[in-house]
């Protein structure tokens, strides 16, 4: 979901070799770059246009083994995460995967202030090591980049906790979080197997 100019998808082909994805997204234009950056891996990546909130792309002729996101969920307002999650619980395979990657938001003063701070630090490092300067980094912030410290009313992050709970209720097993940082986690959970 969301698959912007593909990286994701990119490395989801390379490590699995004989997997196919469906790379979606709103922007015409992201679809254009990404099936022009992986336009190597032949029949293996598609693109389809979708508009997220939109529930007539949950319904496939053939459930996938996995449903992949990249910061998109948090675009979706609570009750647009719990009726996402029911409808991907019911898309998938038996046994497949979702995985989120995305925002999360702090659940206190303290946790968004080292969030903002930690997203920031992280940010800057990367400028560093990129670039040998800072120009990203302000780049970052002249963009308004980060929902923590400049709010941003299509940015919709939502605490980890409440999410987990969701993907339980929706049916999901397994659930978890695989990664977490600055305001960011990698979650998800298993559709039950036959």
């Amino acid at each position: 979901m969301c698959c912007g100019q593909g990286r994701l998808s990119d490395t989801l082909l390379r490590a699995f070799p004989l997997a196919t994805v469906v790379g979606m997204d709103l922007s015409s234009t992201m679809l254009g770059v990404a099936a022009k950056e992986l336009a190597g891996h032949g029949a293996r990546f598609r693109t389809e246009q979708f508009d997220l909130p939109d529930r007539s792309w949950r319904r496939r002729a053939v459930a996938p083994a996995a449903v992949v996101s990249s910061l998109a969920v948090h675009h979706l307002d609570g009750g647009g995460k719990r009726e996402l999650f029911r409808d991907v619980h019911a898309l998938l395979r038996p046994g497949g995967a979702l995985v989120i990657a995305d925002l999360v938001r702090p659940t206190g003063d303290r946790g968004l202030a080292l969030a903002r701070r930690m997203w920031n630090e992280s940010v800057r490092d990367q400028a560093l090591a990129g670039t040998g300067g800072t120009g990203p980094y302000e780049k970052f912030h002249a963009l308004e980049w980060s929902c923590f410290e400049y709010p941003d009313e299509l940015d919709k992050p939502s605490p980890l906790s409440e999410q987990l709970q969701w993907l339980s209720a929706a049916g999901f097993q397994e659930v978890d979080v695989y990664w977490m940082k600055a305001g960011h986690a990698i979650y998800g959970g298993v559709k039950a197997g036959e």
